[in-house]
């Protein structure tokens, strides 16, 4: 009466534009679909918010707002400013203050200076980090950031952050300044 079906399951293909990226030699790959990516020959002056993943492989000088999503910083990625996500991932360098909602994660090789807070923190051997911890659940920044509404990173935005702005100018880069990531930026 029944019968089993002689075709194999169709296994999935990734669509069109999905891309892997590896991370670094030896590591897994990991598959940029349905990731927002900045290339490592981007530079980034300005603030930067989305609804998606994020894969920071450049340099951006400014605020990075993603509050329902993953922000990882690529092994060459450099971030100067506040970073607010739901899941933090660094690989690269961070000058700022790091925000999620969930937990933060400095990998091998990261370079962190200045603030962490979210409720988890992992830190792997090798990656540094010089600045404070705050890991209470219950925190101001926490509630501040994650609140719907205006928020102290969106009112300290620049204008062209907002709706209807001129957007933030991008620079096409072949190589990036010198850069020392074992000596911490000094702030202004």
């Amino acid at each position: 009466m029944f019968q089993k079906s002689s075709h194999t399951p169709r296994q999935p293909t990734p669509s069109p534009g999905a891309t892997e990226t590896s991370t670094a030699p030896g590591e897994n790959k990991v598959s940029t679909h349905g990731l927002s990516r900045i290339g490592g020959k981007t530079t980034l002056h300005g603030d930067i918010s989305g609804d998606e993943d994020l894969l920071i492989d450049g340099r951006i000088m400014g605020n990075v707002l993603f509050r329902k999503h993953s922000v990882t910083v690529g092994n060459d990625g450099i971030v100067e400013g506040r970073m607010v996500a739901r899941e933090l991932t660094v690989r690269g360098r961070v000058d700022g203050i790091l925000i999620a909602a969930e937990k933060i994660t400095l990998k091998a090789g990261a370079v962190v200076n200045g603030e962490l807070h979210a409720p988890g923190l992992v830190l792997e051997d090798g990656a540094a980090f010089h600045g404070n911890i705050d890991m209470k659940p219950e925190q101001d920044e926490l509630r501040e950031a994650f609140e719907t509404g205006t928020t102290h990173a969106d009112s300290a935005a620049p204008e062209s952050a907002h709706p209807g702005a001129v957007p933030s100018r991008v620079e096409e880069a072949d190589t990036f300044p010198a850069d020392d990531r074992s000596t911490p930026v000094s702030g202004s």
